[in-house]
């Protein structure tokens, strides 16, 4: 169904040659477009969680424009020449175009539907390297990926002002979808640093004792460097939003008002948080001071009472959030 509806934006947009769309028609296209990226946003979302392999190519989306701004999308006009002095203002990419600028460290302007349309673009990108045969030695992709995921993240500063009532109960300032954005972000950060593939599948299947092992494996993956800092600085940003908001009050009633990408997201990140504190709590090599300020940062943001028997934060890590994911039905 999708697929055809893409087909017939084509026969569209071809018949018209080159001619503006009206009101009517660009609200059909525009809805064709919104729909097919949701769908690729879907698909993304299940390569995140069971790492199936992605359903939608990349490439199916180079000459198609990304989604409008919402000002666009709810404009009230009256006549046709309103309309088309608003269209000929409007300034449209398409994805390739948009794609090229992040990874040639472009700040680009867009909706922030396109922001999160570009983030899950990156997230399967990202997923698709470290599967490829040549990831371990390709450093020049690494480098290139982390600069359009640099850029991605500088170019929300000039993101389409978004005119959107933001519910109180809400962590995020900006754009709902930007929020959703920065949980895909940040997981994608990580995924590039650590390869936590062996976990993901021990999940799958539900079993404890599996899922212990696999970890006690990839503790070695997460390496003690600068850029793993950066990785962590992220997981702490995570957990952080959940602390600042109150864990239980979280645990108990942002399942509903929150999207699925946090848990989601949140789920690797703690995992890597984690294994890190426990190298931190555990090697013999001391931690750095960069090491010891996030570390302090994590441990601040816990009362005495919340850390386990032991004084070990990466137990407490763990715990809290696995309470998190226990406190309803929807999260877990």
């Amino acid at each position: 169904m999708v697929a055809g509806n893409r087909y017939q934006l084509k026969l569209r947009t071809e018949a018209r040659e080159g001619a503006q769309p009206t009101r009517e028609e660009w609200i059909e296209d525009e809805s064709c477009r919104r729909t097919y990226y949701a769908v690729y946003i879907f698909f993304g979302m299940l390569t995140l969680t069971f790492n199936h392999t992605p359903a939608m190519s990349f490439d199916e989306f180079d000459n198609l424009e990304l989604p409008s701004s919402e000002s666009m999308w709810n404009l009230d006009v009256t006549d046709d020449e309103a309309w088309r002095r608003s269209l000929a203002s409007s300034t449209p990419l398409t994805v390739r175009e948009a794609h090229d600028c992040l990874f040639q460290g472009e700040q680009t302007r867009y909706s922030a539907f396109a922001t999160r349309v570009l983030i899950n673009a990156l997230f399967l990108q990202v997923w698709n390297h470290k599967r490829s045969f040549e990831a371990l030695q390709d450093v020049v992709t690494e480098y290139k990926l982390r600069l359009a995921l640099e850029t991605w993240e500088s170019s929300l500063e000039v993101c389409e002002p978004e005119t959107i009532v933001v519910p109180l109960s809400t962590p995020q300032k900006g754009h709902p979808l930007i929020f959703n954005s920065m949980a895909v972000y940040r997981n994608t950060r990580a995924r590039l640093e650590v390869d936590l593939k062996s976990i993901q599948e021990a999940l799958r299947y539900h079993s404890s004792y599996e899922v212990a092992a696999a970890m006690t494996v990839a503790r070695e993956k997460v390496k003690r460097s600068q850029e793993m800092n950066k990785v962590i600085q992220s997981c702490f940003e995570c957990i952080e939003i959940a602390a600042v908001q109150g864990i239980n009050w979280v645990a108990k009633t942002s399942a509903t008002n929150w999207s699925v990408e946090h848990p989601l997201c949140g789920l690797d990140l703690m995992v890597i948080l984690s294994l890190w504190l426990y190298r931190l709590e555990h090697d013999e090599e001391p931690a750095s001071e960069a090491e010891m300020a996030i570390y302090n940062k994590v441990r601040n943001l816990f009362d005495d009472d919340a850390v386990d028997a032991f004084g070990k934060l990466s137990s407490t890590v763990a715990r809290v959030w696995g309470n998190i994911l226990d406190g309803v039905v929807v999260w877990g």
